[in-house]
């Protein structure tokens, strides 16, 4: 194939492509054809039944594309007028009773700038993005299709046709978008789909199911309607953000960017909309925000104390998040970029806290929570979030801020101490003892290591949190040791002076 933008290419074009095709099939039969530079791909849904009647259910706009791959799809076609339509409509239902069709089908065309069409092919089966039309007709293409493969008539003409409304489908793909749209698969270790009315979900996939290396990408298809194309953008953008496919990587994020690009949303994408966009650069997902990672260290944070309940017994509900020594602080360091963010989670009261890291003091209050979802206030804002503890550390987390792997790259447990100004050193949590790093009589400093708690398959630093002398030893390395059990204790500097 040659594009040929100027008449004294066209020779060479000619030759090369002759000499390609007779290498490859044996045959140097060539087609000219217009080239249709930054085209709308426009294709038009054709029924034909054994009775003599053909009929079309209006068009659908697919030219979001990369790779020739079809990637949001809508209907009806933002730039169509009911004498296009029309036109366009007659082309396809010509092209089906020409060849004596039946059943469903579809006939492609390429719609210039100009508002000429240009025929592309015809695909005789029901499409993935049938579901559009489905949604805009009030009709049901699978059952149409049954009936007619029966013989059974169509029992429509197309005056009884109507298109109410605006549908929009987007296709996620088991991809990374940051890696050009490479193929991503491996178990899911969750899938959530969104739900709701005006949202239908066609997915191929469950959770704790996998994505082969051998199959089309594709995992589901996300379709909203609403009354106009706004609404049902604006619809289809909040069912992403309510998405979740945790294990291999999705297009989630490059979805939810496509939809909220201006030439998207005045309906002006052609085929060329990916490429212009995102030019040679590609897509890059946003970093994420510091309001999320705020919600999943408080995520983590309650994800270890239902861990360490789980192995405690009689724990009043009263006393979580609570010692004699006062609340203590769970810190998490994440990977923001190139940069490494530490934050210190510090427990309020009942399912409130702050979080010290970033540039000012940010409140997280649970406002619900279970094993996959969590609804929570960061600074007084909303935050609904999809989840899943990916075990070693890694928590996978999604929210209407962006979609991202979250690794907890070094959880540090800070004593008691740290926040009471005191020297007893208390473990954090049920665990077993690794190591003590100190002995009795040596001087530390706030910060420095005292001990390695092991619980969850994770290693936790306990730091001293004030400066003075280690006194006393009460725990032994190598033994197992429960939540707010003395560990040593260290006679501050202030002590000692008075």
């Amino acid at each position: 194939m040659r594009l040929v933008r100027a008449a004294d290419g066209l020779a060479d074009a000619i030759r090369l492509a002759r000499s390609e095709a007779e290498n490859a099939f044996g045959s140097g039969e060539l087609i000219l054809e217009r080239a249709i530079l930054q085209p709308r791909h426009v294709e038009v849904q054709v029924f034909a039944d054994a009775h003599g009647t053909v009929l079309h259910f209006g068009e659908r706009d697919c030219s979001v594309q990369r790779r020739h791959q079809k990637v949001i799809e809508e209907a009806p076609c933002p730039v169509m007028t009911p004498e296009l339509r029309a036109a366009m409509g007659k082309a396809a239902v010509e092209a089906a009773r020409a060849v004596d069709y039946r059943g469903a089908g579809t006939v492609e065309f390429l719609l210039g700038q100009d508002g000429a069409f240009y025929f592309l092919e015809m695909n005789t089966r029901l499409q993935v993005e049938h579901p559009v039309t489905e949604e805009i007709t009030g009709l049901d293409l699978v059952e149409l299709q049954i009936r007619v493969a029966r013989g059974e008539p169509l029992g429509l003409t197309q005056d009884k046709v109507t298109l109410t409304g605006h549908a929009i489908e987007v296709r996620l793909y088991a991809e990374d978008p940051d890696a050009g749209f490479l193929p991503s698969t491996g178990p899911a270790l969750l899938w959530s789909p969104p739900s709701g009315p005006g949202v239908r979900v066609d997915a191929g996939l469950e959770t704790g199911g996998e994505v082969s290396p051998f199959y089309d990408p594709m995992v589901a298809k996300i379709i909203t309607h609403g009354a106009n194309r706004e609404d049902a953008r604006k619809h289809l953008v909040r069912a992403l953000q309510d998405t979740a496919l945790f294990g291999p990587k999705t297009n989630r994020d490059f979805l939810i960017d496509a939809l909220q690009r201006d030439v998207f949303i005045r309906g002006e994408a052609t085929t060329a909309f990916i490429e212009e966009t995102w030019g040679e650069a590609g897509f890059s997902a946003p970093q994420p925000e510091l309001a999320a990672l705020c919600a999943a260290a408080v995520i983590q944070h309650r994800l270890g104390r239902s861990a360490s309940l789980g192995e405690a017994l009689g724990v009043a509900p009263e006393l979580l998040d609570w010692s004699n020594a006062r609340h203590f602080n769970s810190f998490v360091q994440y990977a923001r970029g190139e940069d490494l963010l530490g934050l210190a989670v510090h427990p309020d009261g009942h399912d409130a806290y702050t979080v010290r890291g970033g540039e000012a003091p940010v409140k997280v209050r649970v406002r619900d929570m279970n094993d996959r979802r969590a609804r929570l206030e960061v600074d007084g804002q909303a935050l609904d979030v999809t989840f899943a503890d990916a075990g070693g550390g890694a928590l996978h987390m999604a929210a209407a801020t962006g979609g991202y792997l979250i690794c907890d790259l070094a959880r540090v447990v800070a004593s008691a101490a740290d926040e009471a100004g005191g020297g007893m050193v208390r473990a954090p949590m049920h665990g077993r003892l690794l190591e003590i790093c100190v002995a009795e009589g040596v001087r530390v400093a706030r910060g420095d290591r005292l001990a390695v708690l092991e619980a969850m398959k994770m290693q936790h630093q306990i730091s001293a949190g004030v400066d003075g002398v280690v006194s006393a030893i009460f725990g032994k390395a190598g033994g197992q040791i429960a939540a707010e059990d003395l560990i040593l204790e260290i006679t501050p500097d202030e002590e000692a002076t008075a």
